[in-house]
């Protein structure tokens, strides 16, 4: 065999170990010239849509797991992870912050005035959570409350509204059971066509409302909580039949009067609280487009940035200024838990890893059930954020908050300026109409005093969804197989050139 033919086969086996060896380590451990990394044609989805929006939440609570301040949207974060069954630990402690921070948002309006739909809202979360003593006292607030014509109203100037009589029910219910009154008022309020109005009159009149796609959200859930299914039903229908749209969300067409449905656009706050309402009535199939819908809006491992994988957009796939609220709203509906439904008894202690097979993904994914998923590279968001020095711990040892009517509720609102109201979760806020929601974009939830808390939060534990592998793993086993070629390459051809001179 002549040399020229020995040497370009020995030539071969080294280039195909190169290839090899380039093919063994993956794309993970390539890199182009500008660190970009090969992205594969396909991508997977993330592997459980509501878990993954509840860690992604959890992240965004400081130190002292509470969100910048905001109780309402706080006290939404809590209920979100019992909805999902996850996240124990930041629960705890977010609802032991509400309960010592009460007394400054109880009365938010001033001395002596009582903000009826916060307390009605902590008074939910006090029960999800199991914390009888301090959901008693507040549940006894709502009850005080409550007009001789049902109507919950913390004092003379209060303009409680749709959400407000809604949670006061849904609080009252799983403490023994809302007065009739109360229940009776919110059918009462139902307009003609089978919605409900946000703002409330002391007389209804059913033929001049004007029905709000969240406020029936809420209305139809607090309904079937107490037992009034027909009411409910006709509330539902008008979400399907009105408000839904041909992509499976809803909109708050209060955001943009005198516009056809055909230029309706579907935001989460209201999908998800929609969602919620079907799935009480067992909607299932009109629930599952309005949950693909969310699943739409929702970032996924396709992410350039890692910590925002999770996060449920207000009307997009992007983690801005409107998500945390958004995401908050829109965790009960992923999991499928109305919010008469939701128990945190017994949660797992920690959050639910983000699950992104190989680190790639898309935003979203498909089907309503959640999604498919593959093995973790890497456990993210399975720590909750640790507590400052000093904050409240979730122990049995913890001392016991004060127990003074004073401190056992927490409003949701204070007024702003751009109308940061209870419009989605949250009740009672001093706005008049209370449709304002984070930075005048409507329904977006509005649940507290921030009128534009954003999706970046104060990430007291570093990062949330870094699910790819670490970066030096790859390139080392890469480096190494490298290397493993490169030294077959050497033998072979000091062999070669051997048998030549033979």
């Amino acid at each position: 065999m002549s040399q020229s033919v020995r040497s370009g086969r020995g030539t071969v086996l080294p280039v195909a170990l190169l290839g090899a060896a380039l093919l063994s380590t993956g794309t993970a451990g390539l890199a182009f010239a500008d660190g970009t990394k090969p992205q594969p044609k396909t991508v997977a989805p993330l592997s459980s849509s509501a878990e993954a929006a509840a860690t992604w939440a959890a992240h965004q609570l400081d130190a002292r797991s509470n969100a910048q301040g905001d109780h309402g949207l706080t006290a939404d974060i809590v209920m979100g992870l019992a909805s999902t069954g996850t996240g124990d630990q930041i629960a705890q402690r977010a609802t032991t912050f509400l309960q010592r921070n009460a007394d400054q948002y109880v009365y938010a309006a001033g001395k002596g005035k009582l903000n009826v739909g916060g307390t009605a809202k902590l008074a939910l979360v006090a029960e999800i959570m199991h914390r009888e003593p301090w959901a008693n006292e507040l549940t006894t607030l709502v009850k005080g409350s409550l007009q001789k014509n049902g109507r919950f109203l913390g004092h003379a100037t209060d303009t409680s509204q749709q959400f407000t009589q809604s949670l006061g029910v849904l609080a009252l219910q799983r403490a023994g059971g809302a007065p009739k009154e109360a229940v009776d008022f919110i059918a009462a309020s139902q307009c003609k066509n089978g919605g409900f109005p946000l703002a409330l009159k002391d007389k209804p009149d059913p033929d001049t409302c004007t029905p709000h796609t969240d406020a029936t959200g809420m209305a139809v859930q607090a309904l079937f909580a107490a037992g009034r299914t027909a009411e409910a039903e006709n509330g539902l229908k008008w979400l399907v039949d009105e408000q839904q749209l041909p992509n499976g969300g809803f909109a708050d067409p209060s955001q943009t009067p005198g516009k056809p449905k055909t230029e309706w656009q579907a935001n989460a706050n209201s999908t998800a609280l929609a969602v919620q309402a079907l799935l009480a009535g067992r909607r299932t199939s009109d629930a599952n487009s309005g949950i693909d819908w969310l699943r739409s809006v929702q970032v996924g491992c396709a992410a350039k940035d890692a910590d925002d994988r999770g996060a449920v957009g207000w009307k997009e796939a992007v983690a801005d200024g409107l998500a945390l609220r958004a995401t908050a709203q829109a965790i009960p509906a992923l999991a499928r838990q109305p919010l008469a439904h939701i128990d945190g008894g017994n949660l797992s202690p920690d959050l639910t890893p983000m699950n992104c097979p190989g680190g790639n993904g898309s935003n979203g994914g498909t089907g309503s059930d959640g999604g498919t998923g593959g093995t973790p590279t890497k456990s993210p968001g399975g720590t909750p954020p640790a507590p400052a020095s000093g904050s409240p711990s979730p122990e049995a040892s913890t001392p016991a908050p004060s127990t003074s009517a004073t401190a056992t509720a927490t409003a949701t609102g204070t007024p702003t300026s751009t109308a940061t109201s209870d419009t989605t979760t949250g009740g009672g806020s001093e706005s008049s109409t209370g449709s304002g929601g984070t930075s005048g974009t409507g329904s977006s939830s509005g649940t507290g005093t921030s009128s534009g808390t954003g999706s970046a939060g104060d990430n007291a534990s570093g990062s949330l969804a870094r699910t790819g592998a670490s970066k030096a793993f790859p390139v080392a086993v890469g480096a190494g197989a490298l290397l493993l070629a490169g030294s077959a390459a050497v033998v072979v051809s000091r062999r070669r050139r051997s048998d030549d001179t033979v």
